[in-house]
């Protein structure tokens, strides 16, 4: 292990010759902590399995997002997405995954997270 440029780096002998060398240090062995579970890849937090977008996703936010006075490039800015995925979104090509949907809620002040059992009932 070397520090270069304030970086410490493992290297070969002749970079080494670069920096300085440096002690690797000891890892902390914590004891007594069990660990949590871990949730499969893609699972939300608890209760959202429970929601679903709601189907007229593209209306509610095209409507919100005019009401204040952003553009699709301004909007896809501010969440820090392309303009075309919010083009896609209100044009109903993409329905939004949770995180782009809460993105979304987060930046209009809407709401587009319905429970699943309003959807089946149809109400």
């Amino acid at each position: 292990m070397v520090e270069i440029d304030g970086a410490v780096l493992r290297v070969c002998a002749s970079c080494a010759k670069r920096g300085r060398p440096v002690r690797p240090q000891p890892t902390a062995v914590v004891v007594g902590v069990v660990p949590r579970p871990q949730r499969g890849a893609g699972t939300e937090a608890k209760g959202e399995d429970e929601l679903e977008v709601d189907p007229d996703y593209n209306v509610i936010v095209r409507q919100a997002r005019e009401k204040l006075g952003l553009s699709q490039e301004a909007l896809g800015k501010l969440i820090n997405v392309k303009p075309s995925l919010i083009s896609h979104v209100e044009t109903k090509k993409l329905k939004p995954d949770m995180a782009l949907a809460r993105k979304l809620m987060h930046q209009l002040k809407i709401n587009l997270l319905v429970p699943e059992a309003e959807l089946e009932s149809g109400a």
